[in-house]
């Protein structure tokens, strides 16, 4: 018994020093902290999404997706956080596809989240989808005006479909 409780409390120690290293911007610490804690607590999906945060900002896609997925599996059927991160680190590896699929789950989930759009608009301009793209955009600016990527976005999206049609009048 005391051993599982001495379990719990290092878990939840390698936890805490995790987060402070993911606040001070000191992802490989943060990692490190994250995939300890992770030996006791394998499901727990803070502990996925961290981790996996950290993975982020050092660009490490590739082994992020492996904590997402696993996250996506677990999460409630109310959390589209979980598919929506993982379809972000599909985007950034070009297994569109596969990004494409998560971010749908994601949307099944919750239609209206912001960053789910956000993210199939990147994807549909990725795959030059542009119709798609702009709709995904619009549907960001509806739920969520202050979502200054998808403005910027929606407008040099925008641009640069005016530029291509006055370009071909020409």
């Amino acid at each position: 018994m005391f051993s599982f409780i001495k379990s719990l409390l290092f878990t939840d120690e390698n936890k805490k020093k995790g987060l402070e290293f993911l606040d001070n911007k000191q992802y490989e610490e943060a990692a490190s902290h994250f995939k300890t804690a992770l030996e006791k607590a394998p499901f727990d999906q803070s502990l996925l999404l961290n981790i996996s945060q950290a993975l982020f900002e050092l660009k490490k896609f590739e082994e992020a997706v492996g904590y997402l997925k696993t996250a996506a599996e677990k999460a409630s059927s109310i959390n589209p956080v979980p598919a929506i991160m993982l379809g972000y680190a599909l985007y950034k590896l070009d297994r569109l596809e596969e990004a494409g699929a998560a971010l749908n789950a994601a949307l099944k989930i919750d239609s209206k989240h912001p960053a789910a759009h956000y993210y199939m608009g990147l994807l549909n301009l990725k795959l030059g989808n542009v119709d798609m793209a702009t709709d995904s955009f619009e549907e960001v600016i509806s739920e969520k005006p202050t979502f200054i990527q998808a403005r910027l976005l929606a407008i040099g999206e925008m641009y640069i479909i005016d530029s291509e049609r006055k370009k071909a009048a020409k």
